[in-house]
């Protein structure tokens, strides 16, 4: 680690060669520093690695603070950076401190951050400062249109396109990289933003076919994201009339497919079948979407292709291509990835446990199966849904550790995406209650794609000293708070030294081989399926079923727990498989067991279904009492009796059996017009009898019954109401009939 001070007595004679030597020291490059493998008896977890600009700093102490301060923002000054940023420090709980930064921190810039660990426990002299790195993402985008597209009238085009960054970047800023135009117009760019997200749809409009080809310029400068990144690229414009086509592409995203662009919207009502054909296919699928035709292939295609686009094909306006057209594309070959098949974390077994997965291009993975304590569970789903793996060295550890090859059938065609299936019983004896996360990566020497005779290299941008430094870096020499340091710290490293965002998508790059790559499923081997609904009197109702059978788990033991992990009600589930518990504070985990199962379900705020897609209309039930008020007609005349029926519901028996009901009546102005007090029948229906005046105002009255602390209303018309009165004109006429 370089610090940039001077080394020499403040006398002016030596001024000047103290400048020079300062200059030459601060233009090194900065190195990583060493961490010593002791103080993982103090720090569980920190920062580290190449992070975002946005990212805050974090450290997670490996036990309480000793000293006393209260949670969030404080004074303390407890961090240091090199270069210096200003931010804030908050206490998240008592083991973790996060470092806030006002302003995002610099790109492709590597801080040497300090943290006075001592202002915050006991330690020995030398880890008074605990010294590490973080590097910040280099800013760099890339540029990728999506060609020429006809709007109806066939006078105008419009051109789609991303914009990815390797950072979060300021909107404004995005919008500034990109101009697009044609002839002299500088046109209109439409953007569609998602928030927290790096990748920016852009559609420019109102591109105007002209009577003779032209071309449309896109030009993009990184200068607002501070990236050197720059470039150019001509489109050709087709002239007005001009039916023909414009590209044909391979796709390898969305699906894999062959897009011929075409500059008028095709004719939908004609069949293609022989006028677009592919060397080697047989058959193939047609989607025609405006003046895109999508040709899906028959299997999954890798390699040289040849498309004959014949004569025939038509416009929507009826008009023929002139003339055909080849084109030879190339389908890249799939690059290295896993995937887990199917959705959810609950895995029922009947047997064995299995897992199935997916893998192309690649000879071999690597399964690491990290075990969650069942009587960890209720801390590891504070911070976690059922699918979360944040802070799992505190309440897990891992159990398997294995490669397991996939070319051992030699009949199988690994360059093809492949299923295969995980055998859970082979490497673990599923605890009752316990939560396995289970992890499938892969290496760069496991990868079966085509990188030429250079292999999978790091290229001249990211040297190899940089791979080996961040290995040095992670070197703990085995002491920590656990046995397992070297997995956590290969766990936790999401992307590391020397990462290089340009190469993120190149499998001959050892950029390519991180995290995101991985499949990683949380399975909790269990048959009970729980489904709760939490009323509004703290009324809890828990639907317990067999998942495999449907049928109820009769005598099943509910728990549940708030969120400091507390018992707030206990119950069994009847012959239904139904329990209903009252709980004397705010629910957070109901924890369902049986002699051999256990399940769980979270049930915060933020854990319950959408209802934004169900109609859940109906009546809130007021202090337990339902109530219901109707007449013997839906409209009344000044004058008229009205007799108000009331229907009371106490199905928790809080009020008396002669309870009073208070009815009152009010006129469209909102005054009281009648008042009537009685006691309630044994059968709870109510009937109050009450009229109005001949001359009463007509409109909306409002009839108004309390009982028990709970009001109950509803609209009475009283309305001036004519009689249909029938006219009959009866005329017989002069003739004679009889």
């Amino acid at each position: 680690m370089y610090y940039c001070k001077p080394g020499f007595d403040k006398l002016l004679s030596f001024l000047l060669l103290t400048t020079i030597l300062l200059g030459i020291s601060c233009g090194r490059k900065q190195q990583l520093v060493s961490i010593d493998p002791e103080i993982s008896k103090y720090i569980s977890s920190f920062t580290s690695g190449v992070i975002s600009k946005t990212a805050s700093i974090k450290i997670q102490l490996a036990s309480n603070a000793s000293t006393t301060h209260p949670l969030g923002e404080t004074n303390q000054k407890l961090f240091d950076f090199s270069p210096s940023v200003k931010g804030k420090t908050i206490w998240i709980d008592a083991r973790t401190i996060e470092f806030k930064p006002d302003k995002p921190l610099k790109p492709g810039t590597l801080y040497t951050i300090r943290f006075l660990l001592n202002k915050v426990m006991d330690v020995p002299d030398k880890f008074h400062e605990f010294v590490f790195n973080a590097e910040i993402l280099r800013p760099s985008f890339v540029v990728k249109e999506g060609g020429l597209r006809s709007n109806d009238d066939n006078s105008t085009m419009f051109l789609p396109g991303t914009i990815e960054t390797s950072d979060f970047e300021d909107l404004k800023d995005i919008e500034k990289i990109l101009t697009a135009s044609h002839g002299k117009d500088n046109l209109k760019i439409v953007w569609q933003h998602q928030d927290d997200s790096k990748i920016h749809h852009f559609t420019v409009e109102g591109i105007n076919r002209t009577g003779i080809n032209d071309s449309l310029t896109l030009k993009w400068n990184g200068t607002p994201l501070e990236s050197k990144n720059s470039g150019t690229k001509l489109i050709m414009v087709p002239a007005k009339n001009n039916f023909t086509v414009l590209d044909v592409r391979a796709i390898n995203d969305d699906g894999q497919y062959i897009s011929v662009l075409f500059s008028d919207p095709i004719n939908i009502n004609k069949e293609l079948n022989g006028l677009i054909t592919v060397s080697n296919q047989e058959q193939v699928v047609y989607s025609i979407n405006g003046s895109e035709v999508k040709v899906y292939l028959s299997d999954h295609p890798e390699g040289d292709y040849t498309v004959n686009i014949n004569t025939g094909i038509e416009n929507r306006n009826g008009k023929t291509l002139e003339q055909g057209f080849v084109s030879n594309i190339s389908f890249e070959s799939q690059k290295p990835s896993v995937e887990i098949v199917g959705k959810g974390n609950i895995l029922p077994h009947e047997g064995r446990l299995t897992l199935p997965f997916t893998a192309i291009n690649l000879n071999a993975v690597d399964i690491s199966i990290i075990k969650i304590y069942e009587n960890n569970i209720p801390q590891f789903l504070q911070t976690n849904d059922m699918g979360g793996n944040s802070n799992l060295r505190q309440v897990a550890v891992p159990i398997v550790q294995q490669t397991i090859r996939l070319d051992d059938d030699k009949s199988l065609n690994l360059h093809k995406r492949q299923r295969f299936s995980l055998d859970l019983d082979k490497y673990l004896n599923a605890e009752p209650g316990a939560i396995y996360n289970v992890t499938i990566g892969f290496r760069p020497s496991y990868s079966l794609y085509d990188c030429g005779n250079s292999g999978i290299e790091n290229t001249d941008e990211t040297n190899e000293e940089d791979w080996e430094e961040s290995e040095e870096y992670y070197d703990t020499g085995g002491n920590s708070p656990d046995d397992y340091d070297d997995f956590w710290n290969r766990y936790d490293d999401y992307y590391p030294f020397g990462y290089n965002w340009k190469f993120r998508d190149n499998p001959c790059h050892k950029s390519y081989y991180n995290k995101d790559r991985f499949a990683s499923r949380n399975i909790f081997a269990s048959n009970i399926g729980i489904i709760a609904h939490r009323g509004a009197n703290n009324q809890l109702t828990v639907i317990v079923t067999d998942i495999l059978t449907a049928k109820p788990v009769v005598g099943a033991e509910v728990k549940v727990l708030d969120y400091q992990q507390q018992v707030a009600g206990s119950t069994k589930a009847d012959e239904f498989g139904i329990a209903t518990l009252e709980t004397s504070r705010k629910p957070y985990l109901i924890v369902v067991s049986t002699v051999y199962e256990k399940g769980y379900l979270k049930i915060d705020d933020g854990s319950n279904l959408p209802l934004s897609r169900f109609d859940i209309a109906g009546e809130e039930v007021k202090n337990g009492i339902k109530g219901f008020i109707f007449g013997e007609r839906g409209v009344w005349r000044p004058g008229d009796s009205l007799y108000i029926s009331f229907i009371e519901q106490d199905l928790g028996a809080k009020l008396p059996e002669d309870h009073p009901i208070e009815f009152e009546l009010h006129n469209p102005m909102g005054q009281l017009y009648k008042k009537l007090v009685q006691q309630n029948t044994s059968g709870g229906f109510n009937v109050f009898k009450t009229a109005t005046d001949a001359g009463a105002t007509t409109g909306n009255w409002r009839a108004k019954i309390k009982v028990g602390g709970a009001t109950f209303e509803k609209n009475i018309r009283i309305e001036t109401v004519m009689p249909n009165r029938l006219k009959i004109d009866l005329n017989f006429g002069t003739d004679t009939i009889l």
